[in-house]
């Protein structure tokens, strides 16, 4: 058994795959966003989702004050532009990729396999961090794609593993 410390836990965590999002707002006139895999869907009616961020990160402070928010759930395709993205200044990232808005005002990531523009309804603090639900207001589907995932450190894709399960 592995002894429970914040760098075993941390470590523990990186073997979580989850979806590569961009969370982002606008803050006066600015676009600023940051890549996040701690997004999940809360219920359906009415839609909610959420998103934890540390209290020490820009996206904190944007999302607590300005109330509107966007994730945007990354393409595999986009992995080059998620490290551009990840690598950039503040002022740099929204330049990486095309981008417009849906309902809040929020930068929507074009090309994205699903945008969910959202409203904060309520948030809380857990730790270090703030678990914010949003109340999705306007959203955008591809027609097709597949997930980019955070896996141990790195980037990958999904494979389907259907057909390895019937042999």
């Amino acid at each position: 058994m592995s002894e429970i410390t914040s760098e075993n836990f941390t470590n523990g965590m990186r073997h979580l795959a989850a979806a590569v999002n961009v969370i982002s707002a606008m803050v006066n006139g600015k676009p600023r966003g940051m890549l996040a895999t701690a997004v999940c869907s809360v219920c359906a009616a009415p839609p909610t989702l959420l998103v934890c961020i540390n209290q020490t990160a820009e996206m904190y402070t944007s999302i607590s004050e300005g109330k509107r928010f966007c994730v945007s759930v990354l393409n595999e395709q986009q992995h080059e532009t998620a490290t551009k993205f990840m690598k950039a200044d503040r002022d740099d990232r929204f330049n990486h990729f095309e981008w417009d808005t849906i309902a809040t005002g929020a930068p929507a990531v074009r090309h994205a396999l699903v945008n969910f523009d959202a409203e904060l309804d309520t948030s809380f603090d857990a730790g270090t961090h703030t678990v914010f639900l949003g109340r999705v207001i306007g959203m955008r589907i591809a027609d097709k794609g597949q997930s980019l995932i955070y896996n141990a450190g790195g980037f990958a894709g999904l494979r389907d593993v259907s057909s390895d399960l019937s042999n």
